[in-house]
Formats: C-alpha cells, structure tokens, sequence
C-alpha cells in the first residue's frame, strides 16, 4: 500500500482544515486516526491524533504541538493513517519516497540494505538500477525529464514525479 506523505508545501491547506475539523470535534472520532512524522534525520514516529493540539509553520520548518507529551519538532512530511486499537506491526519492507514531485535529489528510504532499487519510466524501460544503502538512498533526477517515474524496490513499486 503506498502511503501518502505530506510536506510544507502541500500540507498548508490540509492543516487549515483539520484544524477547523479539531476545533470543531467533528475529524471522525479522532481518537482514532494517528499522525505519523517523518523527521529530517529520517526517523519515524507515530503519535494519536486525539493528542496533537496543532501544527505549527514557522521560518519554514514544521513543529507539531502536543497537548501531553513534548513537541515534535524538525518535521519534514507527515500523513494520518486511521488506528486499528491493535499496535500497528512494521512490515517488512515500507518504501518512502521524498520529495514527491522531485526536481534534483531523490530520496529513498525503507529499502533493505543491499537491496536494488530499479527506477523505470512509464513504458516500463529500465532507467538505472542502484543499490540501496543502509539509511537512505539517494537518486540524482536532475537528468531525468519531466514525467512520471516508477520505482521497483523488491516486490514494491512506487510512483515519482520529476518536474
């Protein structure tokens, strides 16, 4: 399943309006959605949504207010997944891929170490092939002209778009 991150950029008016939904008390029973954060050191966390007081844009960098714990800062992207009561278990292999669209430096992050991660245009030509490393991989898009773009990374396949 791809998971769909939101970054500065795009995430703006979706906060405006989950912000209008909390104040309200009207964003589906909260309590039951989680907000998961990517950080800039490329770690992952997953908070309740029911304990985020707000999100907060400030000298272009993202912080995340918490009514009970401490603030998340140095947010990069984040996405809402809704919680099942059941401690949600890591698959085996979850892709990211950031930023989406790109327009230099791709990064890649989730593949296994060692893994190879085929990039593909549309019509399904082998671009280039990269072994992925231990934390993150990065692909130079420079070159690449503007379109949509696949990734092939063990048995998951992710779309890209270069501007």
């Amino acid at each position: 399943m791809l998971k769909k991150w939101f970054d500065l950029k795009n995430l703006v008016a979706i906060t405006i309006c989950l912000a209008g939904l909390l104040i309200a008390g009207q964003l589906c029973m909260a309590q039951e959605y989680n907000l998961i954060t990517l950080k800039a050191d490329e770690t992952e966390a997953v908070y309740a949504l029911s304990n985020v007081q707000r999100i907060v844009f400030e000298n272009h960098a993202m912080t995340v207010k918490m009514k009970t714990e401490s603030d998340v800062t140095d947010v990069v992207s984040l996405r809402f997944e809704k919680s099942t009561g059941i401690e949600n278990l890591k698959s085996d292999l979850s892709i990211y891929v950031f930023p989406n669209p790109v327009k230099n430096m791709l990064t890649i992050t989730g593949a296994h170490e060692n893994g190879i991660i085929n990039l593909f245009s549309l019509t399904g030509t082998l671009l280039q092939s990269i072994p992925a490393q231990e934390n993150a991989t990065h692909i130079d898009a420079s070159s690449l002209s503007p379109g949509i773009y696949l990734l092939r990374v063990e048995d998951k396949t992710v779309k890209f778009i270069k501007q």
